[in-house]
């Protein structure tokens, strides 16, 4: 598989490669993002790394933020990994598809589960090509547990570990399903959504905190790491940037996985997943429900090893929180052990 040139740069003993490589798709090309101790000339199937991003923020801003002790990426590569940060396309410095230049209306929903699956095989076959690895372990968050997964029932061979981080699955929730629905057209996705949706400030704020009840939960977080989140997905869409309110494009496929999810109709056959998998959560995440999670965990049947834990005052965004060091290390564990 082909790539660019690459851009190097050193960081506190860190080296960050960033690899513009093909997709399996003619016109896409896809941003991986690659950190790992500085001089590391030893690649092993164990220490390397794939990490793959929700619906909201592209690899770059959902795991490498700008905040000092921010970067899972530095966290990860401290530890003595190769990690790698996939952005999907449609998302941060990969190719947009067309849909997402254009008008949304009276398009498909842009860049659903099954073509991110196909981005995530490029991706994985780059970094086996790339640093002479036979498989590697992936971590997903959010939309990245249904993606993440679904690549790997279809590709045991080259998966180690899976982490699933605010897990996803399928199950019955007829009122979330309804809100993706088109009213005049039951059982049918609303069209009118169109390919891709602004997100505002207030948008990604809601989407932080939105679901939790009370003020204590705002103490859980420093201003400046919302700000520079916001920052750093608005530097990805400079049209959008520009606005009256700023904002940026976030692809609509992941609310239609959403929509079947909530209609128990997966991606993907979980027992199919033979290799360990760590499902984690936190206990006032919105967005990932505990029955998802605990549903995915009964389907992985198949799975040696699994696990599920969940960690206390934590949201959707626990790794960009005051507590995210529980996160980290109990992924670490799992990821070394």
């Amino acid at each position: 598989m082909s790539a660019s040139p690459r851009k190097n740069v050193a960081l506190k003993g860190i080296e960050r490669i960033d690899h513009y490589i093909d997709s399996l798709d003619p016109g896409i090309t896809l941003h991986v993002r690659e950190k790992r101790p500085r001089g590391k000339k030893k690649f092993e199937d164990q220490a390397t790394l794939l990490i793959v991003h929700g619906r909201m923020a592209p690899g770059p801003v959902a795991y490498d933020l700008p905040v000092p002790g921010y970067s899972w990426m530095d966290y990860i590569a401290s530890r003595g990994f190769d990690v790698f940060a996939l952005s999907i396309r449609g998302f941060g410095e990969s190719t947009w598809p067309q849909e997402m230049l254009t008008s949304p209306r009276g398009k498909p929903p842009a860049v659903p589960g099954n073509v991110a699956v196909r981005d995530i095989k490029a991706a994985v076959d780059f970094i086996c090509e790339q640093r002479g690895v036979n498989k590697l372990s992936i971590l997903g968050r959010s939309w990245g547990t249904t993606t993440s997964p679904a690549y790997a029932a279809d590709n045991m061979k080259r998966v180690n570990k899976l982490v699933l981080y605010a897990p996803y699955y399928a199950y019955d929730n007829p009122a979330r399903a309804k809100q993706m629905e088109d009213p005049k057209k039951p059982g049918e996705f609303d069209a009118r959504r169109g390919a891709w949706s602004w997100c505002t400030e207030k948008d990604v704020h809601h989407r932080w905190w939105g679901h939790i009840p009370g003020d204590a939960h705002h103490k859980w977080r420093e201003p400046r790491v919302f700000k520079t989140y916001f920052r750093e997905l608005l530097r990805y869409d400079t049209q959008g940037a520009r606005r009256k309110t700023p904002a940026f494009r976030l692809a609509n496929g992941s609310l239609a996985d959403l929509y079947d999810r909530a209609r128990n109709i997966p991606l993907y056959d979980a027992g199919k997943i033979t290799c360990p998998v760590l499902l984690i959560r936190g206990d006032q995440d919105g967005a990932s429900a505990d029955p998802e999670a605990w549903g995915l965990y009964r389907a992985l049947c198949n799975s040696r090893g699994k696990r599920y834990v969940i960690i206390n005052d934590g949201t959707h965004f626990m790794e960009l929180e005051k507590r995210r060091m529980e996160l980290l290390s109990e992924v670490q564990l799992f990821l070394e052990g």
